[in-house]
């Protein structure tokens, strides 16, 4: 959604993922949680590349914005240039 604060959990794989965006002095940043465990907190957010910042925390999969032209995220752009993807590990280098 095109709004600067946002919260929400989604259930994949059987992993409950909580993600707080926020709009942070012109950049984006991110708290991220997996099944209650907090990962990352205040994590900026760069286009194209995994919020996790460490492999070692994304066994279980990472999300990444994508936006047009590798811009900065920005969340007036949510839902129209700029779209939050999930990776499967496997796409972020882990083979179980």
């Amino acid at each position: 959604m095109a709004v600067p604060n946002q919260s929400f959990t989604v259930t994949i794989d059987g992993v409950l993922w909580a993600l707080s965006i926020k709009a942070a002095r012109g950049t984006m940043a991110a708290d991220v949680s997996r099944d209650g465990v907090v990962l990352a907190q205040g994590q900026r957010i760069v286009a194209g590349h995994p919020i996790l910042p460490y492999r070692y925390l994304s066994h279980q999969g990472n999300f990444a914005i994508l936006t047009r032209d590798d811009e900065l995220p920005w969340w007036e752009e949510f839902g129209s240039s700029q779209t939050l993807v999930y990776l499967t590990p496997e796409e972020v280098g882990i083979n179980d």
